[in-house]
C-alpha cells in the first residue's frame, strides 16, 4: 500500500526572528502610524523577520517562506526605510546604547577604516569595476568602525576606486551624521592625499599602521584587527557573500541590518 502524500509543514518561527526584547528597541522607529488616514494592515514585525531571514540565508525575494508578508511588501519596506534613513537612524541609536552598556562614551572618538573587495553577480548596476591588484570584479565595502569593532559608517563603491577617494566618502557620510572622530587608523593603501584632505576639513588625524619589517603573508596588526573581525562578523550572512543588489545603497542597507542584529544581541543578551 502506497502511503498518502503529505505536505511538509513549514515552521512558524525561525532562528532569525526578532525577540520581544529586541522588538521593543525597533518598534518606535518602524511602527510610526499617521494620525489620520487608513490604518496600516501590514505586520511590520513580520516584515522585519522576513528581512532578517533574507539577510542570513541569502534567500531571493520570490523564495521567501509563504507565511511571511508578500515579497513586494517586504521589498517595499526595505527600500522605503533606506530612502528615509531609518537604517542609519536605528543603527546609530543602538550603537550608542551598546557603548553606554559597555561603560564608554555614547559617541566614539577614534576609529579604524578598511575595505573589503566583493565579487559582483550578473545583476549589473552602477559603481562596479575591476580591482587591478586583487583581480576582483565587483565592488568594495568600505567600513569605518570604532575601536571595539562596532560599525560607524559603511559605504559601497566600485572595486577600482582608490581607497583614499572611498575614504573621503566614508568620512563625509560620518561627518553629516554628527559623528566627530579625533583619530583614525588605516593601512598603507591609504597613503597619499587623504591626510591633507582630512586636515583641510578638520576631520581628525590619520595614523597609518605600518607592516613589520620583513613581514610576509598575513599577520595581526595593532588596531587594524578589529575592523577585520567586523568583516568576519558580517561574513556570516549569505546575503553579504556577494554583491547581489543593483543599487549600492541597498547593499549598504544590508550591512547596516547585519550590524543592527549584532547590536540587538549585545543589548538583549540573546544568541
Amino acid at each position: 500500500m502506497v502511503p498518502p502524500k503529505t505536505t511538509p509543514v513549514q515552521p512558524d518561527t525561525y532562528d532569525t526572528d526578532v525577540s520581544d526584547a529586541a522588538w521593543a528597541y525597533l518598534r518606535p522607529y518602524l511602527d510610526v502610524r499617521a494620525k489620520t488616514g487608513p490604518q496600516r494592515r501590514v505586520d511590520l514585525r513580520a516584515v522585519w523577520n522576513a528581512l532578517a531571514y533574507t539577510l542570513r540565508t541569502g534567500c531571493q525575494w520570490r523564495l521567501l517562506p509563504k507565511h511571511v508578508p508578500a515579497r513586494s511588501t517586504v521589498s517595499y519596506y526595505f527600500h522605503q526605510w533606506r530612502k528615509k534613513g531609518i537604517w542609519t537612524q536605528i543603527h546609530d541609536l543602538l550603537r550608542r546604547h551598546v557603548r553606554q552598556q559597555d561603560g564608554r562614551n555614547e559617541e566614539p572618538s577614534a576609529g579604524v577604516m578598511d575595505t573589503q573587495r566583493i565579487k559582483s553577480t550578473e545583476v549589473g548596476g552602477p559603481e562596479r569595476g575591476v580591482d587591478g591588484g586583487k583581480k576582483v570584479k565587483g565592488r568594495k565595502r568600505h567600513l569605518l568602525v570604532d575601536t571595539g569593532g562596532l560599525l560607524i559608517t559603511a559605504v559601497v563603491h566600485a572595486a577600482n576606486t582608490y581607497d583614499g577617494a572611498g575614504a573621503e566618502r566614508v568620512l563625509e557620510a560620518t561627518h553629516e551624521r554628527g559623528i566627530r572622530l579625533r583619530k583614525i587608523w588605516v593601512d598603507q593603501t591609504y597613503r597619499g592625499t587623504l591626510r591633507q584632505w582630512m586636515d583641510e576639513r578638520a576631520l581628525g588625524s590619520l595614523e597609518v599602521v605600518e607592516r613589520h619589517p620583513g613581514q610576509r603573508g598575513f599577520a595581526v596588526q595593532a588596531r587594524r584587527w578589529v575592523v577585520e573581525r567586523t568583516h568576519a562578523w558580517f561574513g556570516r550572512n549569505r546575503q553579504l557573500s556577494k554583491e547581489y543588489d543593483y543599487n549600492p545603497r541597498s547593499s549598504e542597507s544590508w550591512i547596516y541590518l547585519a550590524s543592527i542584529r549584532l547590536l540587538l544581541r549585545r543589548l538583549t543578551k540573546t544568541v
